[in-house]
């Protein structure tokens, strides 16, 4: 994908990232979560050509897998039994609602990759260092801080390799011995890393002045209707929500899967928000053409 979602303003890119992270956490519909998910692994993966997806293809696995299967482990509400195991019920309502939550933590672990490439700590400081500069700045140490430590724990593990150390090979309590030599190792280095940032603040008077931006970005036509586009939809969705829509019960009597036409709309307009970077990549080259 170009970069014209990338050089939307701020508001707009921040927008979108919170309205989506907020219609996964409220929509309970396994239609609704499924297309979601699928929409934001294509974003995901075109707007980096699956780079940074690949990395945390394990991760994401792993944790819906987690998700759906605890459900139904301490969960054995529900009318349709699908089998009994050690005098345990496991039901279709269980392994639904696990489901439905497993794809909404990794539709919000997915966003979340396409949102470190597009939110960058500069874009996070030019929207909130002037309302809130304190907040603006844990937020952004707060979001890098998973990638940073995993890129200083791939270093260390490439030094400790060097050395004959490992925590994949030889026996267990070896490779516990070796995998906590490593978080000592980060801990020290982040910890090392973490005073020079302050010392390097301090020097530069870091809140004590007013602050001014590093790079100005300006509110365009094109952000304010990207901006209207993104309100529209999610208002909409939002108060769809309210009453009801895009929301499976499942207890205590699990209703139809299949959608009625209020929710035909609102599934409709759920996914035109989530593809809103296709929508500006494909509006950009349309008018690129004319």
């Amino acid at each position: 994908m170009s970069n014209r979602f990338d050089r939307l303003h701020p508001l707009v890119s921040f927008c979108y990232f919170a309205g989506s992270i907020t219609l996964l956490l409220a929509m309970l519909h396994p239609l609704f979560l499924g297309a979601a998910f699928v929409a934001v692994l294509a974003v995901t993966f075109i707007y980096d050509h699956g780079g940074n997806l690949r990395k945390w293809t394990v991760f994401i696995v792993i944790s819906g897998l987690f998700i759906a299967i605890l459900n139904p482990v301490f969960n054995e509400r529900g009318r349709h039994v699908l089998f009994v195991a050690y005098n345990h019920r496991f039901s279709l309502e269980a392994i639904l609602i696990g489901g439905m939550n497993a794809l909404s933590l990794m539709s919000i672990i997915a966003l979340f990759v396409t949102y470190n490439e597009v939110m960058t700590p500069n874009k996070l400081l030019f929207l909130f260092s002037k309302i809130f500069p304190q907040f603006a700045v844990l937020l952004m140490l707060t979001l890098r801080f998973i990638p940073l430590m995993r890129r200083r724990l791939e270093e260390i593990s490439a030094v400790q390799a060097s050395k004959g150390i490992y925590v994949t090979d030889g026996k267990l309590r070896d490779r516990v011995k070796n995998g906590m030599l490593y978080v000592q190792v980060l801990l020290t280095y982040s910890l090392e890393e973490a005073i020079q940032t302050a010392d390097s603040m301090k020097a530069r008077k870091y809140g004590t002045g007013r602050r001014t931006s590093y790079e100005y970005f300006i509110f365009t036509k094109t952000d304010l209707a990207a901006l209207f586009y993104l309100l529209i939809l999610f208002g909409t969705v939002l108060y769809g929500r309210i009453k009801g829509l895009g929301y499976l019960n499942v207890y205590p009597l699990m209703e139809p899967l299949s959608l009625s036409p209020q929710e035909g709309v609102t599934f409709v307009l759920f996914l035109l928000f989530f593809i809103f970077p296709f929508v500006v990549e494909v509006g950009g080259r349309i008018r690129w053409r004319l």
